[in-house]
């Protein structure tokens, strides 16, 4: 094991915590409602930590493989991750110097996230969109891969999994049936192709992720 892993894990993890605490009242602040609004629904919350390394990948497509390349500044690059917004409330996400994360922005083209020294990308995630009746929307994100290896950190801000997720006092917010934040979550990581074959253990429970 590595000397001091888990205390510095711990404290990182706390210290994302306590950021995303901030960013929660941030938000709620700005859409006009009381900050400590989601206060009760992340008193104990779920939130993730975890720790992604993108090995190096060759420099040009195997045969079968062409499909999860893609044209991007004048070069073919390998897809390294899929297309997807995040399922939480906001990811905050370290990276190391190595680019390659892009986000979609609102007229549907990819722009690169590059590093920034010190600094953490930001993505809002399907749970919030949900919860503000689309008003504020999830980051649509994908990771081109490269010659080098990447490595990156995200932290996922989630809820209780019993926090019930009710519609707020929003003008012009999407109306919904409240659910629990659990089978919201549920309903997303089944459809990841690692957890695939858990939806027979418990089916989603009509809960769009």
């Amino acid at each position: 094991a590595l000397p001091g892993w888990r205390a510095a894990a711990a404290a990182y993890y706390a210290a994302m915590e306590s950021l995303g605490a901030v960013l929660m009242r941030a938000i709620a602040r700005g859409l006009g409602l009381d900050e400590h609004l989601f206060d009760a629904a992340f008193a104990g919350g779920i939130s993730t930590l975890r720790l992604i390394r993108y090995p190096p990948r060759p420099s040009q497509a195997a045969a079968g493989t062409e499909a999860l390349w893609l044209e991007h500044a004048g070069r073919r690059r390998p897809l390294a991750g899929a297309a997807h917004a995040d399922s939480g409330f906001v990811t905050l996400l370290a990276q190391d110097g190595v680019p390659g994360l892009q986000a979609r922005a609102a007229d549907g083209t990819w722009v690169d996230v590059p590093p920034v020294e010190d600094a953490l990308a930001v993505n809002f995630g399907r749970l919030l969109e949900r919860w503000t009746g689309g008003r504020v929307k999830a980051t649509e994100h994908r990771v081109l891969g490269g010659a080098g290896e990447r490595r990156s950190i995200p932290f996922f801000y989630e809820p209780r999994a019993d926090a019930v997720i009710a519609p707020l006092p929003l003008p012009g917010a999407a109306p919904f049936e409240p659910f629990l934040y659990g089978d919201h979550l549920w309903a997303a990581m089944t459809r990841f192709v690692e957890f695939r074959g858990l939806e027979a253990l418990r089916p989603p429970r009509g809960v769009a992720a």
